[in-house]
């Protein structure tokens, strides 16, 4: 059929706008994937898939022995990204049966909104997470995260602290070594399908997690664990405000176990300080301890020096010190065991404040430790305007310092391992995700606090105030224990102002007394009605350190081998029988039959005193020392000596009423006058010690 003019024009100009489009849309084609290629592909790249972190895992920490004390468990997080408004309809309507919401709160409540990520809770308990698996409508997803856990539950915590939703330190060592538990985060690739679901593209991640490493720490689990048992037992019996305690190595510095207890604390399980270190609080008399020090190694004082301690009251111009006691004339140790705030004034005053001061700055005290924990404070040691014979002896009694648990318990360290003073160490070394130990941490010595040759005597002296003075309840027949006790008035740590009528006790000191391994404090803040240390954080003490020898027989050994158990008795030990009293001959006899050495002060008499005292644990062959009364006129003699310790040897000699003087450390290895010469007790007996 032949066209007419007006259908040819018509499929002309057709043809041409056909042409003209295809040709358009080539073109726009043309520009797209050529020369806006790399501008598009990036939008795509955008919307249709990009990376996601991936957490590393948190690095585990362990005690001393290996134990896992912070690890990590997985745990199901539930979130909603709904695409549509019916997906968020099904989402709230399902979210209020499963909350028990009313109806609509849901979805207010977690501000739904389409293709909006929403976070619905964290870290859901095995069974909800099951159920909710089960059940979910569209737009509701479960993501696995990593989450704490610690195995002993409340123990430790309050040095470990704690993580947040996230993961991530806010406390304690979590916070402190946040960096290298944390690891570094990895990289995934993602895409999402036409729907918006999100779906890995590979098996392996961009870039991997890096772990972060473990840490060893210094601490003792169950040391902490005895440690927080006895001290919420004497806060609660001592009807105390609360209280504090810390134990260290002394050979090392190493902290093994430090805890507060306050029965007011509201969140016990997210413990937001360690009281050890953040809270400080004046010593009183357990300062004296130190004190002794200074006097010692100023060569003021000896075992034989006596002090006039005016009967319990001396006037210092408008003021006047005053003693527990009327005491009279005291040698120096008595003035430590009885703890005469007159006596260890009027001594201190021979030494000077400046000396004073300098002897506390030795020991650690008014300044940071950096033991590692957040919030450590470095308590206050601050002299005053102007010395004077008062303000010596204050500061003497520990009156107006301030220091810290921890740095009571380091300083104790400090006098039990001859005089090293080390900085508190709570990190052993590190661990890599392979369990391979990758870097440990030193010992590190800050400085010497005391000079070795006045160590046993201090030893001495504090030993005696267990034995025979302010801290007689401390006396173990478990373990030997040393230390001072202290009851100092209470401040309020917001206006630095005295508490009226409220008083801090505490037992600082270390076990066992003749080869000490263990030091600390045990401090209860406002105990009542009794506030001397001697009758409530000593104990404490005393049963810490008891519950800790028997867990670790192999660790300690008592004043000449002395067993550590009281409850069951190990059959290579012998019980010292009581010889006070009996004939010498008598005594012998009864030693023979036990495997014992008894070593005497006369040949013939009877035995009026003896060390180590009846029912004392040792072991066949270790010498027993008694004081014998001679019979009828037989002259008393010289005993001998030799190869008994400082301790041993004060003892005996002021029993005896003996004056003598100590040079050297360790034991005796020369006296003079010999053994067995005429004892005239008008003259010195030089005696000579070595370290054995």
């Amino acid at each position: 059929m032949k066209r007419t003019r007006s259908q040819r024009i018509r499929l002309g100009v057709l043809l041409i706008l056909m042409g003209l489009f295809f040709a358009a849309v080539t073109a726009r084609l043309t520009h797209l994937q050529i020369f806006q290629n790399e501008r598009y592909s990036r939008i795509v790249e955008r919307q249709s898939g990009g990376t996601i972190g991936i957490p590393a895992p948190r690095g585990v920490i362990y005690d001393r022995r290996g134990q896992v004390v912070a690890k990590n468990e997985i745990a199901s997080s539930l979130y909603a990204y709904p695409t549509s408004q019916s997906q968020i309809n099904r989402i709230g309507a399902y979210l209020d049966r499963l909350f028990d919401y009313k109806k609509g709160t849901a979805a207010k409540k977690f501000s739904l909104r389409v293709r909006r990520f929403s976070w619905i809770d964290r870290m859901l308990d095995d069974d909800l997470a099951a159920k909710i698996d089960r059940e979910a409508p569209e737009g509701l997803y479960l993501r696995e995260e990593s989450r704490r856990s610690y195995p002993f539950g409340a123990v430790g915590r309050q040095i470990l602290g704690f993580t947040d939703i996230d993961n991530k330190g806010r406390s304690g060592l979590e916070l402190s070594f946040e960096e290298t538990l944390a690891g570094d985060s990895g990289i995934a690739d993602i895409r999402r399908d036409g729907t918006g679901n999100t779906y890995r593209v590979h098996e392996s991640a961009l870039i991997q997690p890096k772990p972060g490493r473990s840490l060893v720490l210094t601490m003792d689990w169950r040391l902490q664990d005895i440690v927080e048992d006895e001290l919420r037992n004497a806060v609660d019996e001592f009807n105390a405000q609360h209280g504090t305690a810390a134990f260290i190595d002394c050979a090392t510095g190493d902290v093994l176990a430090m805890a507060h207890y306050d029965p007011q604390e509201k969140f016990p399980e997210r413990p937001m300080k360690l009281r050890t270190v953040t809270d400080w609080f004046e010593p009183g008399s357990s300062f004296k301890a130190f004190v002794a020090a200074g006097l010692l190694d100023a060569d003021i004082v000896d075992f034989n020096d006596t002090t006039y301690c005016e009967m319990g009251a001396w006037k210092l111009g408008r003021r006047t010190l005053h003693d527990d006691k009327e005491l009279g004339w005291l040698t120096f140790r008595e003035i430590i065991e009885h703890s005469s705030n007159i006596g260890i004034g009027k001594t201190a005053c021979r030494l000077g404040g400046e000396e004073l001061i300098a002897t506390a700055h030795r020991f650690g005290f008014g300044q940071k430790l950096r033991c590692g924990l957040p919030g450590e404070e470095g308590g206050r040691l601050a002299p005053p305007n102007r010395w004077s014979e008062y303000t010596i002896s204050a500061l003497a009694m520990g009156h107006g310092v301030a220091v810290t648990t921890l740095q009571m318990a380091n300083a104790f360290g400090a006098i039990a391992n001859g005089g090293k003073l080390y900085r508190p160490r709570t990190v052993l070394g590190y661990v890599d995700e392979d369990g391979a130990l990758v870097s440990r941490n030193s010992a590190e010595l800050i400085g010497r606090a005391m000079q070795p040759e006045s160590v046993d005597s201090l030893h001495a002296f504090l030993r005696g105030v267990v034995e025979n003075g302010t801290a007689k309840p401390v006396n173990s027949p478990v373990i030997s224990i040393a230390g001072k006790t202290g009851t100092g008035e209470m401040v309020n740590t917001e206006t630095g102002r005295m508490e009226k009528n409220k008083f801090v006790a505490s037992f600082g000191g270390y076990f066992p007394a003749d080869k000490p391994s263990i030091a600390g404090i045990v401090v209860l803040f406002n105990p009542r009605p009794i506030t001397y240390g001697g009758h409530t954080s000593g104990p404490t003490f005393r049963r810490i350190a008891e519950r800790y020898a028997v867990v670790n027989p192999d660790l300690f050994s008592l004043p000449q081998h002395t067993l550590l158990e009281a409850d069951e008795r190990e059959e290579h030990t012998v019980e010292a029988p009581d010889f006070i009293g009996r004939d010498l001959m008598l005594a012998r006899q009864m030693a023979d039959k036990r495997g014992l050495v008894i070593r005497a002060t006369a040949e013939q008499g009877q035995v009026i005193w003896q060390f180590p005292p009846a029912d004392r644990l040792l072991f066949p062959g270790d010498e027993v020392l008694v004081e014998v009364e001679p019979a009828g006129d037989a002259e008393s003699l010289v005993p001998d000596l030799t190869g008994l310790n400082v301790r041993t040897v004060s003892a005996l000699m002021h029993r005896m009423g003996l004056t003598f003087r100590i040079s050297g450390s360790g034991r005796v290895v020369k006296q003079t006058p010999a053994p067995g010469e005429v004892l005239n007790r008008s003259e010195i007996c030089w005696l000579t010690c070595r370290p054995s």
